[in-house]
């Protein structure tokens, strides 16, 4: 600052700190500040500290107005006037700095400074154009540049220099104007203007901002590749120059466009660059901006509960600051993230004020876009003619002028609603590729290359089909391995399996082994791959902690509300002694998790030792990867119908048509029903337990039938054995797809046999997970600890823990007090076995937040997944331990997907309320078993044989899988 201005370092430091006027008027005097170019030299500070720390820039310039008179300098108060409504702009208080900038005009027309007066209309023109008032804005720019050119008023008679700079800045918000109402070539027009003045001028800085914004109207035209090296040419210029605000602006707009290529860990890490630059200063306006940019992030990667937080809180910011622009922008993002989690009047509402917003600025490509997502709307409501006008009207608005990105995506829409109808859906697809053609947007090219292969897979068009849908899948592979947190790449895969399903669909439609085995390797590239990247190392987990101090203690307070929350909700007190009513707890825990979640994720986004682009590579063929004394079958859903690939001694085959999912859907829920039926209490199971074994067997059965049945000769049929005639049973491993995830596949009832009877069986969510699983070392005997937590809820548990303990010698044994989180922490890297009895929490609604309870707190599935448990055995005695949320690519979250990804080979988990007593049994008769040198596999079947002896109803010995190593 000293050098530009000759202010003293500290100086401003020291005069804003003085508490009175007279303090400040001794402290002027004594540094010779005290005069029209004293308090010039100070508005000199106060303008440049404005692009680093507007509040303080705010400060400054209002001291020194107030001090014009002792100074008697007259021209410092509409100076430090327009120096104040800088500062009201760049803190998104736009009424305010047009009050200020008028009252800075009228300040120099009464002093005679016709020139600088006409210089506010800069000022004015970008708090207009906050406002959505572009019109006026263009009105004051043409007032400044009919002035200059001797054609209005007032009578000016500037300088070259000054001429060059009034006319570049016009330009320049002329071209924000045209930028705000959709007309991209004339902005494109005005900033090469505005850039010959500037160049001519040579200021550096002020062609950052044209290189800044010409990045964005090119992301507009859909030349991303030139926006993103115009917005890093900028980023580039103001870091150079040490504008901190600028150089965060251009940083918010690299991630933009880095979004925009799809280059997903690269936006992320750029809007959290951009923030931590933001973060000390008062630029509030600017970090609403980040922060609505990062939400569009977490929106096009499915992250939806994240975005929709993020929208929520820019939205409640932006609706008394009159940035109309932003705010409809932002009401967009939030009704798309409303419908994609079902809250469909809740996003008719924000999508409805988007409109109004965008049509009230005339901004036509917005218009657009808002009225395609208002379609999909309109379809998720049932109200398809509905939906297929307002896609009508959403292309007619941009079908005039040179928006390609907007009516490819107008195509793209009508022909998802248009479809099956290939008739007319063709013509809008050939003229989206025609677009597409145009523009370098890889999330534009997979979805029209998905849509178009299932079009041509309609037409009976196969090669056409294969070639196109495997190029689809091709491109959304390489997207997702550009995103390396795993809460990403498990999200990212959401909305895109319609290519992998019709690839699917086109090798089965040839029966010949080449296309089975190509439909299994489909098959296998769609589930759980994010999952299989944990596992081998590629995926980055959760961080531990943050390099933000502040951040690591919000999350800290955020966590200690969580587990007072998780308490409340897992009981304690009776219901009637809830401090809130349950439904009141489950919306605070949601609203506590997907705060926690956004923080995780901004935590992750800075972290620089990841390389973004590792990603696992999957086996040429997994099935030759498989035990070659398993059968493998791997289910999976195909729309409604449930499909089996049986892989038996080298040889796959597929069975088709074996059941639907609406059918296992509504079994599963019957076997709920019946399960739930034991929290009647003991007593009232004790009657009625032939009737309930009775009914829960049905259900079983019809399972069985379902799903098993038809494989049977396949499987080599009941109390199948080896071929060398050992007595070794057969090993049977499952594969489940979508609901089949939740099906107690061991306790399939054939009418006279359990499955387990016939098999030992184990699973995993994927064949290369269950290949990995099997690669890796056996668990180590000699190291164990085991957790038992003191509860009266389940009086089992710690004896439960001794027990265990008794048959793994050695081992570390903390039950009550010492069955803390630390603990854990602290034994599971040196644990070759850890199990852990205690409370379970499952959340349906955010499964990464699912819980066990512990002395100290509860450890969700995300803080599990950042423990060291190498080749580990791990058994989850807790209440559905096993549950977990499928989301597309199946990928299976919740504390299977933790306690995997944080290294265990084999898990031992339940799918429903475990009952303490007979869980308590069973884990004795297991690890008696791996004492004597079984497998776990054996052992976990051997131990729930021994226990179907004394329970016979299913809901006692079975609700325990193996997941992994066998």
């Amino acid at each position: 600052m000293s050098a530009e201005d000759g202010i003293e370092p500290g100086l401003v430091e020291d005069l804003l700190a003085l508490q009175t006027r007279e303090q400040r008027v001794e402290f002027l005097r004594r540094a010779g500040l005290l005069d029209a170019g004293g308090l010039d030299r100070l508005l000199d500070a106060a303008d440049r500290l404005l692009n680093e720390d507007p509040g303080k820039a705010q400060r400054l310039a209002e001291l020194c107005g107030g001090l014009a008179d002792e100074a008697k300098a007259a021209a410092a108060v509409p100076r430090a006037d327009y120096i104040r409504a800088g500062a009201h702009n760049l803190n998104g208080e736009f009424e305010r700095d047009l009050r200020l900038t008028e009252s800075a005009h009228d300040g120099y027309i009464a002093l005679g400074m016709n020139l600088e007066a006409l210089r506010t209309n800069v000022g004015k023109m970008a708090a207009l154009l906050e406002l959505g008032r572009y019109q006026e804005a263009l009105d004051a720019g043409q007032t400044v540049l009919d002035a200059l050119n001797g054609g209005g008023d007032p009578d000016v008679s500037p300088t070259s220099r000054e001429f060059d700079l009034l006319t570049a800045l016009v330009h320049q918000n002329r071209g924000r104007c045209f930028e705000q109402m959709g007309r991209y070539r004339e902005t494109l027009d005005v900033y090469a203007a505005a850039e010959k003045h500037y160049r001519r001028l040579g200021m550096k800085e002020r062609l950052g901002e044209i290189f800044d914004n010409r990045g964005t109207i090119l992301s507009y035209l859909g030349r991303g590749n030139e926006a993103l090296a115009s917005h890093e040419t900028a980023a580039a210029i103001f870091d150079k120059a040490g504008l901190t605000l600028s150089h965060a602006m251009s940083l918010s707009n690299v991630g933009e466009t880095h979004l925009w290529l799809g280059n997903y860990t690269s936006s992320l890490r750029a809007f959290e660059r951009a923030q931590r630059l933001l973060s000390p200063s008062e630029a509030r306006a600017e970090q609403y901006f980040i922060l609505h940019k990062t939400a569009d992030t977490y929106l096009a990667l499915n992250l939806y509960s994240e975005a929709l937080v993020s929208y929520q809180e820019v939205d409640s910011l932006l609706e008394c600051t009159g940035m109309t622009q932003d705010r409809a922008q932002t009401l967009w993002g939030k009704g798309s993230a409303l419908i994609a989690l079902s809250e469909l009047k809740e996003a008719e509402g924000a999508l409805d004020e988007a409109t109004r917003l965008f049509s009230t600025a005339y901004n036509v490509p917005m218009l657009s876009g808002v009225m395609l997502e208002q379609a999909a709307l309109l379809e998720a409501q049932n109200e398809h003619e509905a939906a297929l006008t307002t896609a009508h009207r959403a292309l007619d608005l941009v079908s005039k002028d040179d928006w390609p990105v907007q009516q490819l995506y107008a195509r793209l829409r009508l022909a998802d609603l248009l479809l099956p109808d290939v008739g007319e859906a063709e013509p809008h697809l050939l003229a989206a590729r025609r677009l597409a053609d145009r523009l370098a947007l890889p999330q534009l090219r997979y979805r029209l290359n998905e849509r178009l292969g299932h079009l041509r897979r309609l037409q009976g068009r196969e090669e056409e089909a294969r070639a196109l849908l495997e190029a689809a899948v091709d491109e959304i592979e390489r997207l997702r391995g550009v995103v390396s947190h795993d809460a990403i790449r498990a999200s990212f895969m959401r909305d895109k399996t319609a290519a992998y399903e019709d690839l699917l669909l086109l090798h089965l439609a040839r029966d010949d082994e080449e296309n089975v085995r190509g439909a299994f390797a489909v098959a296998e590239r769609a589930k759980s791959r994010s999952l299989v990247d944990l596992i081998t190392g590629f995926g980055e987990k959760e961080p531990v902690r943050s390099a933000d101090p502040e951040m690591g203690s919000r999350i800290r307070a955020l966590q200690a509300d969580l587990n007072a929350v998780y308490g409340e909700l897992l009981g304690g007190p009776g219901v009637e002694e809830r401090p809130s009513p349950l439904p009141d707890l489950h919306a605070r825990a949601v609203e506590l998790e997907q705060e926690i979640s956004r923080l995780r994720l901004q935590i992750a986004a800075a972290d620089p030792t990841r390389d973004p682009f590792a990603a696992s590579a999957l086996p040429d063929d997994v099935q030759d990867l498989l035990p070659s004394d398993t059968t493998l079958v791997a289910y999976h859903a195909l729309g409604d119908e449930i499909l089996a690939f049986v892989s038996v001694e080298g040889r796959i085959r597929v069975v088709r048509g074996l059941s639907t999912v609406t059918g296992v859907n509504q079994l599963l829920r019957r076997l709920d029903v019946q399960l739930d039926r034991f929290r009647a209490g003991q007593a009232f199971a004790e009657r009625h337990m032939a009737k309930m074994e009775r009914s829960t067997r049905q259900v079983l059965a019809a399972l069985y039938d379902g799903l098993i049945a038809p494989l049977e000769s396949l499987l080599g049929g009941a109390a199948s054995r080896v071929s060398d005639g050992s007595d070794r049973i057969s090993q049977l491993a499952i594969v489940p797809h979508g609901p089949l995830h939740r099906v107690p596949f061991h306790a399939l009832f054939d009418g006279e046999r359990y499955l387990i009877e016939s098999f030992e069986i184990s699973s995993a969510p994927s064949a290369t997970v269950y290949s990995l699983c099997q690669k890796r070392s056996s668990w180590d005997r000699e190291g164990a600890a085991v957790f038992g937590v003191e509860d009266p809820s389940i009086p089992s548990a710690a004896a439960e823990a001794r027990t265990v303990a008794g048959h793994l010698p050695g081992a570390k044994v903390r039950v009550g007090g010492d069955a803390t989180i630390g603990s854990l922490r602290g034994d599971a890297s040196e644990s070759g076995a850890l199990h852990l009895a205690c409370h379970g929490l499952f959340r349906s609604d955010n499964p990464m937040f699912s819980a066990l309870k512990l002395h100290d707190g509860w450890l969700t599935a995300a803080d599990a997944m950042s423990l060291n448990l190498p080749d580990a055995l791990v058994t989850l005695s807790a209440c559905e331990s096993g549950r977990g949320e499928v989301i597309g690519g199946d990928e299976i979250l919740g504390l299977t997907r933790a306690f995997l990804g944080a290294g265990a080979a084999t898990l031992v988990v339940s799918l429903w309320l475990a009952q303490d007593e007979a869980t308590a049994e069973l884990m004795g008769e297991f690890y008696a078993r791996l004492r004597d040198g079984a497998g776990p596999a054996q052992a976990l079947r051997d131990a729930q044989l021994e226990l179907k002896e004394r329970y016979a109803h299913p809901y006692y010995w079975a609700p325990f899988v193996l997941i992994g190593k066998r």
